[in-house]
Parts: structure tokens; C-alpha cells; sequence
């Protein structure tokens, strides 16, 4: 149960402070890596909001590889397989039902919802059948590295506002800052992560 627990806690070591950056810097990221040429403003607000709406299902992507993994260990693929397949077609009834009144936006939406309900419903199962438990050091690293993820988000957007010039649409450098934002953000991160013990270089050491 020790490397169920920190093979939980790695992935939300990395996924939860990746989703407030993508929900955060969503516009200037995609208009940093594509805002050039034919793609206009016009198209860098639409990218952009997908990309707000896929970052909110990330942490449940990373869920879902965790906890399928652990009915592999326990030589059961039938399961993760058909929770898979229900999450699919779920996903494809809200994005055909909800596509003409929302448009393309569904699609991400209806991703982040499937994944969502896929990995809640691995988790049921794991539970249900004794498979994962939770230690108390798990929920104490998991407040920890919300709060480290919080921070670096305020961070992240103070960045984001200080080079909000440099960041703009008809800016030629604007990759450079966003990259500087992110390495700046990223050492704050691992910075209050240490500081606080968040998560440590022992952690990914497996202990058997």
C-alpha cells in the first residue's frame, strides 16, 4: 500500500501545479506557441479555451494511469477496460447532444467530465474491492502540495501580469517570457515544495 500511496502522490505532485498554470496562463500559452501568421486572436481565444477546459480534466488523466495500474497488478484488465469504454461512449453522447448548442468547446469539456467519472469510478472499484487504502501521510502531503500548487499559481499569474507587454499578441519575443515564466514558476514550486516538505527526493525511492 507504502507504493500505491506515493505513486498517488507523485502524480499529483506534477499534474496539480500543470492544471493552475495551463487554466491560468491558457491564452498566453497558446499564443506564445502558435499566436504567428494565419492564426489570429481570433483563433489563439478559441485554442485557448479548449485548452482551459482539457487542463481541468489533467489531473484526472493522471488518475486514471495510476489506478489502472493497480488492476493490472492484481492481473484484472477486464475492469479498467470496460470503465474505459463507458467514459468513451459518455463522452460522445455529451459532445454530440450538447455540440449544437455549444460548439467545439463540448468536445474538451466532455473529455475533462468522461475522465473524470472514469477515474472516480476506478476508485469505487479499487475500494470496493480492498485494492487501495489511503495512509494518514498521504493526506498530509496532499494538503501540502495543494497549497504549493495555490502558490505557485499566484506566482505563475504574478508573472504573467509583470510581462503582460511582452506577452501580447503582436509581440515577436513573447515565447521567450512565457518560457522564463514557466522556469520561474516551476523553481517557486519546488521551492515551497521543499520548504515544506511536500514531496522529497527520498519519495520516489520505493521502499518494499
Amino acid at each position: 500500500m507504502y507504493i500505491q500511496n506515493k505513486a498517488l502522490e507523485l502524480s499529483l505532485f506534477l499534474s496539480l501545479p500543470a492544471t493552475i498554470a495551463l487554466i491560468i496562463g491558457s491564452e498566453q500559452i497558446i499564443s506564445a506557441l502558435f499566436g504567428y501568421g494565419s492564426f489570429n486572436e481570433n483563433s489563439v481565444n478559441n485554442s485557448s479555451l479548449a485548452l482551459y477546459y482539457f487542463a481541468l480534466g489533467l489531473p484526472a488523466f493522471a488518475l486514471i494511469k495510476v489506478f489502472s495500474s493497480f488492476f493490472f497488478a492484481n492481473h484484472d484488465t477486464k475492469t479498467p477496460f470496460y470503465i474505459s469504454l463507458i467514459s468513451v461512449i459518455l463522452n460522445i453522447l455529451i459532445s454530440v447532444y450538447y455540440f449544437s448548442e455549444i460548439g467545439f468547446i463540448i468536445i474538451p469539456i466532455a473529455t475533462s467530465i468522461s475522465s473524470w467519472f472514469n477515474s472516480i469510478l476506478l476508485f469505487i472499484f479499487l475500494k470496493n474491492r480492498q485494492l487501495f487504502y489511503f495512509n494518514q501521510k498521504f493526506f498530509i502531503k496532499f494538503i501540502k502540495i495543494i497549497f504549493a500548487s495555490i502558490l505557485m499559481g499566484l506566482f505563475f499569474n504574478f508573472l504573467l501580469n509583470f510581462f503582460q507587454n511582452e506577452l501580447a499578441f503582436n509581440q515577436s519575443f513573447k515565447s521567450f517570457y512565457l518560457v522564463l515564466s514557466v522556469i520561474l514558476g516551476l523553481l517557486f514550486y519546488l521551492i515551497v515544495c521543499y520548504f515544506i516538505k511536500a514531496f522529497q527526493i527520498n519519495d520516489i525511492k520505493l521502499k518494499y
